[in-house]
């Protein structure tokens, strides 16, 4: 599945990402997620629980981002 468009289609895609710090009550692990728009449209959405501990929120950003 995908979605085309012309060459000169003037397309405006946004994407947000954000990480939780230790966000999970039971393992102590942090939790991201991220939301793509296509103008005002949702189009692709996700969240996850990270599979290590991280010791601050700028190393869980960075995890996240990495991922």
């Amino acid at each position: 599945m995908g979605l085309w468009y012309l060459k000169d289609t003037d397309i405006e895609l946004t994407t947000y990402a954000d990480a939780y710090h230790a966000g999970c009550q039971d393992t102590r692990c942090s939790t991201s997620g991220s939301a793509q728009f296509l103008r005002d449209n949702l189009v692709s959405w996700s969240s996850k629980k990270q599979k290590s501990t991280a010791i601050s929120t700028t190393e869980t950003e960075y995890i996240s981002l990495s991922g």
